[in-house]
């Protein structure tokens, strides 16, 4: 199918539902990454669940059991499998709500399927069942840094957790995101690893005005052949007039669990004129005319905006040849 013919319109025409999959340690940032999918796509065209939900066990039961809610037994993959057999058909399901804020269960609610459905969570494709279930598999991972760093804004700012819990938590979760997340990385078609900038951080508001966390950004991608071409265009012109920031661009192949993969590592900023190119493609993809500005409105894209850029560019690679088989 070629991109004038209209992406969106073949994902709504297929009558399919499609499942990207997103894994990660809680607090990695899985969210972040999936909204340029969101943004492109629309909200329309998307709907989003958190593995949480499938916990099998509340926090009670989990602290007189003695366990973290990575461990496979504080989880209903099972239920989630059998969900998500039912959402691939367009069917309805009750999916329970965890509570976070008391951890304890309050029911369950319907969740209609999307043309396309977002799971993330710690597990979504553990088993092969999971795994044959979703379409594109990524998993983010932070460094241990930044990820106790994002964690502990998150669950004080967001939960209400303090932060000697929080931390404990951390520590006691190492283990079992070795055993039963980290894992996962294996089935992965994208791994997203962030470490923190070597770059200093950039005002957001003027050179009094609070600083902006940079974080580098290394995409692992399982090379597939691509339907359409797509570029991340490198003007010197435009760098030599536009940027006053750094950035570095780097790209290698390399193998990651017996796979074949390009690997770009992005730090810094760019300047939003650099990355227009790529979200006009996208579009023409989709064969949209609206303007979607995949990134956000800020004059400068930093690595974490370019990796949703990329990573809805590779899923929407994913889809087309799912279409045109």
């Amino acid at each position: 199918m070629s991109g004038a013919a209209g992406l969106l319109q073949g994902i709504e025409a297929s009558g399919r539902i499609f499942v990207l999959a997103v894994a990660g340690d809680s607090g990695s940032g899985k969210s972040t990454f999936t909204k340029g999918v969101r943004r492109i796509l629309g909200e329309e065209m998307v709907s989003t669940f958190s593995m949480d939900d499938y916990h099998s066990l509340d926090r009670k039961q989990r602290l007189d059991r003695g366990i973290t809610p990575l461990h496979l037994e504080a989880n209903r993959l099972d239920l989630l499998a059998e969900h998500l057999e039912r959402l691939r058909l367009g069917e309805t399901v009750d999916k329970p709500v965890y509570d976070h804020s008391t951890g304890t269960f309050s029911g369950t609610v319907p969740f209609e399927p999307r043309p396309v459905v977002i799971v993330e969570g710690l597990h979504p494709f553990y088993t092969e069942e999971l795994r044959r279930l979703t379409d594109f598999k990524v998993f983010v991972d932070p460094s241990r840094t930044v990820k106790r760093r994002w964690k502990l804004r998150r669950d004080i700012r967001d939960r209400g957790y303090r932060a000697e819990d929080v931390m404990k938590e951390i520590l006691d979760r190492e283990p079992d995101y070795k055993l039963y997340v980290d894992v996962q990385k294996v089935y992965a078609e994208m791994a997203i690893k962030i470490q923190e900038s070597r770059f200093p951080t950039a005002p957001m508001a003027g050179l009094d005005g609070p600083s902006k966390e940079l974080y580098s950004v290394r995409l692992i991608q399982q090379i597939i052949e691509p339907v359409e071409a797509v570029e991340l265009a490198i003007d010197l012109s435009k760098i030599l007039r536009l940027s006053e920031r750094d950035f570095s661009i780097e790209f290698q192949r390399d193998d990651y669990y017996g796979k074949r993969v390009g690997v770009i590592t992005i730090d810094g900023e760019l300047h939003c004129d650099m990355v227009e190119d790529l979200e006009e493609r996208l579009c023409s993809m989709l064969g949209v005319s609206r303007p979607v500005v995949v990134v956000g409105s800020e004059p400068y894209v930093d690595a974490t905006g370019i990796a949703q850029l990329m990573l809805a560019w590779r899923f929407l690679e994913k889809l087309e040849y799912f279409i045109s088989a």
